[in-house]
């Protein structure tokens, strides 16, 4: 294999057989091939039309524009050919799989036509359905499980080598998604046509290779051209396990980024307890020092107890000059925290006594019993740090933030940014992911209430990835 080396480590090519410009040209011309076949599958699908009675001389079109597009990317969605002030229903579903179990999203709209028989989601608003108000991708984000389906499922597209390909069907009059028009091979009513629009959480050309380089593991995804590019290293919460589709996102804006696993992945720790500190300074010393990354410093983008263990690590490395804390506690929760064999951080404990035991799952935000000397002194890093906060979350108290940045000093306030979100809950995701209120929580155990109500929710992912883009290009020029 082929490598590169700067300092002490050795790289392994990203290129790999593209490293030659012959070869490069040929990759080049593969992934616009590709990309033409997607859009003529998803052209075709277009032309899935039913007869319907009430619609016989008319053929009705949903266009999605445009037809292929990242995840985070907003799409046009409008249909034509229909009769005036028609009454329709549009709807949205996906086929996903939870936990080893088949569940379908659905998300619906009642419209009535225009004077010339048109429906356009970005002017339109419906009179039903599962969102209100003129909403472009209304039918993205408000995507629910059916109704019949469980109702505790995170939507979360693992792999990002395939599309997430949303089907949308145009049914004459108003009606409610069920089973037998989701599920049915022969749906009841019959709907007038059908389309698909397919998602990506990764670009064509964003490469993406896995790490195995001493204790690390994880996956590495790095924009096309020679770079150095601003680099990123992505790390999720207590779920554990790998999770690559944001890191693939943020690559396909431009950033080098580490998608990097800590337990429960491989032949990583099994479980949360034995985690250290050390592993994640490792992990900052070699991205840092990677060849397709920019010199000068990187960034990190994490969430819950990800973020817990990003401001430690920023607090001990200083390549680290931007965080991006997304509802992460600001102290250690429930274990205490190893660095080089020693206990480093002693961690608050949650009493479930305190909790708040609902129908949904457990709220646990005031179930922890904390002082200010528990809160981590992150004034004490030069790292600037971005925090998203959402103040329906139902694992974390908004207030702790607020108590972390009066603790800064007044001539080091600058570095801390704190932005609040009203009725949004604790999984902030990228733009258009649907929400999800309540689901088991690896971590304790115990279904747990994340919180939000999905439109506040969908209006604070679409805003907090727009300024986390903006900080991260900013802080990593």
């Amino acid at each position: 294999m082929v490598h590169r080396s700067r300092g002490k480590y050795s790289y392994p090519c990203t290129q790999g057989p593209f490293c030659s410009s012959a070869a490069r040209l040929r990759q080049l011309q593969l992934m616009l091939q590709k990309c033409s076949q997607s859009q003529k599958h998803a052209s075709q699908s277009q032309q899935r039309f039913f007869p319907a009675k009430s619609f016989s001389t008319y053929q009705p079109v949903i266009k999605v524009t445009p037809k292929v597009s990242l995840f985070d990317q907003e799409v046009l969605i409008t249909v034509h050919g229909l009769t005036r002030k028609a009454k329709v229903t549009l709807q949205a579903w996906i086929q996903h799989e939870w936990r080893r179990e088949k569940v379908v999203f659905a998300s619906y709209g009642h419209f009535v036509a225009s004077e010339q028989g048109e429906v356009d989601l970005s002017k339109d608003s419906p009179v039903g359905g599962t969102f209100t108000g003129i909403e472009p991708m209304g039918l993205l984000w408000s995507l629910a499980p059916l109704p019949g389906h469980p109702t505790d499922i995170r939507l979360v597209w693992k792999d990002v080598t395939k599309p997430c390909d949303v089907h949308i069907a145009l049914f004459p009059g108003h009606i409610t998604p069920s089973d037998s028009t989701v599920c049915s091979e022969d749906p009841d009513p019959r709907p007038m046509c059908v389309t698909t629009a397919s998602r990506w959480m990764k670009a064509a050309d964003v490469s993406r290779v896995e790490i195995k380089e001493g204790r690390l593991r994880g996956m590495l995804f790095l924009p096309p051209g020679e770079g150095p590019h601003p680099g990123v290293i992505d790390v999720f919460g207590s779920a554990g396990g790998l999770m690559e589709s944001r890191a693939a996102l943020l690559a396909s804006h431009g950033f080098a980024v580490l998608s990097l696993a800590f337990f429960n992945f491989q032949d990583l720790p099994k479980t949360l307890e034995d985690v250290q500190l050390d592993y994640f300074e490792e992990a900052v010393e070699w991205f840092s020092s990677h060849p397709a990354v920019r010199e000068g410093g990187i960034g990190t983008v994490s969430v819950s107890f990800g973020a817990t263990f990003a401001m430690l690590t920023a607090m001990q490395c200083p390549q680290v000059k931007a965080v991006v804390q997304i509802n992460g506690p600001p102290f250690l929760i429930m274990r205490d925290l190893q660095r080089k064999g020693q206990v480093f951080v002693k961690s608050v404990q949650l009493d479930l006594n305190l909790a708040t035991n609902t129908k949904e799952g457990y709220i646990t935000k005031d179930a922890l019993l904390y002082s200010p000397s528990d809160l981590l002194p992150m004034w004490k890093s030069s790292a600037h740090m971005l925090c998203l906060v959402s103040d329906d979350d139902g694992l974390n108290n908004p207030q702790w933030i607020e108590e972390l940045r009066t603790m800064y000093p007044e001539d080091r306030r600058h570095l801390i940014e704190v932005v609040h979100y009203p009725g949004a809950g604790h999984l902030l995701e990228p733009p258009y992911t649907p929400h999800c209120r309540a689901c088991m929580n690896p971590a304790e155990g115990k279904h747990c209430v994340w919180g939000g109500n999905p439109k506040q929710h969908s209006e604070a992912q679409r805003d907090s990835w727009q300024r986390l883009l903006a900080f991260l290009h900013d802080k990593l020029r």
